[in-house]
């Protein structure tokens, strides 16, 4: 089994229902990686949830991108 990265960038976040209890890593324009599961998406930000049950909001203005893995069956 492989693995696969989907990647969305600020343009394809707004309005993604895809996005939504998904686990993904967010990287900011800063090039800080944020870990964790998106609760919520507004109509200029994000809702994450880390590991540690943080919640952090992060505006799509700091978002380089988001990507997650996807399991493949070859």
């Amino acid at each position: 089994m492989g693995k696969r990265q989907i990647i969305y960038r600020p343009d394809r976040i707004a309005g993604s229902k895809e996005l939504l209890n998904r686990e993904v890593n967010l990287v900011t324009k800063e090039a800080r990686v944020w870990h964790g599961t998106i609760t919520a998406i507004g109509p200029a930000e994000v809702e994450l949830k880390d590991a540690r049950k943080g919640t952090h909001r992060i505006a799509f203005a700091h978002i380089d991108r988001i990507y997650s893995d996807s399991k493949t069956g070859y």
